[in-house]
């Protein structure tokens, strides 16, 4: 009876979390939220392609099959995905606590089991991510699954494979390998490796993504270098620990009251005088993998690092678990608490017009013309409108940043035959040549919609 109780404890979380999760996500594209991915990765896995380092094979499938959902349009599809893979981090944070916590023996306040899940999910931070098509959703339901059954001391290789599969959705997942060992006996770790490799085999797909006629395909993973260089995220590995020393202060004041927002509800701060009545090395093996998480995405030198720190909450959720039982009836107040504090920052407005911009600019450019976009929120989302929904079939769009790599270069041949001068990193000529055949036409979405078209007039 306590297992069904507990099966049904989880599962009104995860479905209690969702609705309010639906009630607040945006309906169309958007880029709150630091979600300018959003355009890229719903293309990527809509055509079946690869898009930015490490690849992220695994949300490229779920993603195909989240495409065919009879929801309008498809971005609102892929936010629905989001949503329902935090809620499902909800849910089995729940069922952690409920098998972990004191108040698995507790039949008089079973629902207390749900309070860290129901914290975890509406902390700022994970709200937020929660709503929109971004690959943090599905990262955060695999830790929280990989936790589960660490915790709940499962079969290595079912542990190792769910690790292994984290990894295909984010490379901060490493930082749970230390974890896992920790808490993994000896004598059990060739299992728990071989789970990994199999959780990680998504990976190995990536050479066949390639193949596909997607225009998002970055690298070449055909071959060895291009796949390693794409797995190994080589591009962005100057931003590790690369934050200047001039910025250090002004992140420190900017970070502190979101850290505040996140530790508040409940009073986490007292979880570390609570958190001795874990097992010691249980509780210094989630708090120093928390603490890893939280000093990478510190010195992570990007304007959205802070996004990094969304595993780092969830295992500091675990740690109310030994909190649970002296907080009574009372603490089933605390999630109402957290809605309320934060539904109000949760409109779900779609602020920047995205698809108002992008049509336009598909809509006066000229036939057949060539759109050079400069940096990421404006050609993954052109690619959205373009490729998804089949809006301007006969423009080109070309982006001058992704220009220098070759292998960029090498895509645009292959879907675009006609183009010329690709064979090196010059994009003055590559106007040039192909302005007798296409308009060449600068375009930007923000802060206002702009297409300047230069037409060759020999």
């Amino acid at each position: 009876m306590a297992k069904v109780s507990s099966r049904w404890i989880a599962g009104g979380t995860a479905v209690l979390t969702f609705l309010l999760y639906w009630l607040t996500m945006p309906r169309d594209l958007t880029w709150q939220a630091s979600s300018g991915d959003g355009g890229e990765l719903i293309t990527a896995a809509v055509t079946l392609g690869v898009p930015h380092p490490p690849g992220y094979p695994t949300y490229v499938l779920l993603g195909k099959l989240v495409s065919f959902l009879p929801v309008e349009p498809v971005a609102y599809r892929f936010h629905l995905f989001s949503a329902l893979c935090v809620a499902g981090a909800a849910g089995l944070l729940t069922a952690t606590a409920r098998q972990l916590g004191p108040a698995a023996s507790d039949n008089r306040s079973p629902l207390l089991a749900s309070v860290p899940g129901l914290l975890f999910a509406f902390s700022p931070l994970v709200w937020h991510q929660a709503v929109v098509a971004e690959v943090y959703g599905l990262n955060l339901l695999l830790v929280a699954a990989f936790l589960w059954a660490l915790l709940g001391e499962r079969p290595s290789l079912l542990t190792g494979f769910l690790l292994g599969l984290s990894f295909t959705t984010h490379l901060t997942s490493l930082f749970l390998v230390p974890l896992a060992l920790l808490l993994t006996a000896r004598q059990m770790w060739g299992r728990l490796a071989t789970g990994a490799a199999l959780g990680a085999v998504p990976y190995l797909l990536l050479p066949l993504l390639a193949q596909s006629g997607s225009p998002v395909v970055w690298s070449d993973p055909t071959t060895l270098a291009g796949w390693w260089w794409l797995v190994s995220g080589k591009i962005y590995q100057p931003n590790q620990f690369g934050l200047p020393l001039a910025q250090f202060w002004p992140r420190l004041r900017s970070w502190l009251p979101e850290f505040g927002l996140q530790l508040g509800i409940g009073g986490w701060g007292i979880l570390v005088w609570y958190g001795r009545s874990l097992q010691q090395k249980k509780w210094w093996g989630l708090g120093g993998t928390a603490v890893l998480y939280l000093i990478y995405a510190f010195f992570y030198n990007t304007q959205d690092a802070i996004v990094l720190t969304l595993p780092a909450w969830l295992i500091v959720s675990l740690c109310l678990i030994p909190l649970i039982p002296r907080l009574g009836s009372w603490g089933l107040l605390l999630p109402p608490l957290a809605v309320l504090l934060h539904l109000g920052g949760q409109t779900g407005a779609n602020i920047h017009n995205i698809r108002l911009q992008a049509e336009t600019i598909l809509e006066t450019a000229p036939s057949g013309a060539i759109l050079i976009t400069s940096g990421d929120p404006d050609i993954f989302t052109l690619w959205y409108f373009h490729h998804v929904e089949e809006n301007r079939e006969d423009i080109i769009l070309v982006d001058d940043q992704l220009f220098a790599f070759d292998w960029y270069r090498d895509r645009l041949q292959h879907l675009q035959p006609t183009l010329r001068a690709l064979e090196e990193d010059n994009l003055s000529l590559f106007k040039t040549v192909n302005a007798a055949q296409h308009a060449i036409c600068q375009v930007q979405l923000l802060p206002e919609s702009a297409l300047n078209c230069l037409q060759d007039m020999e």
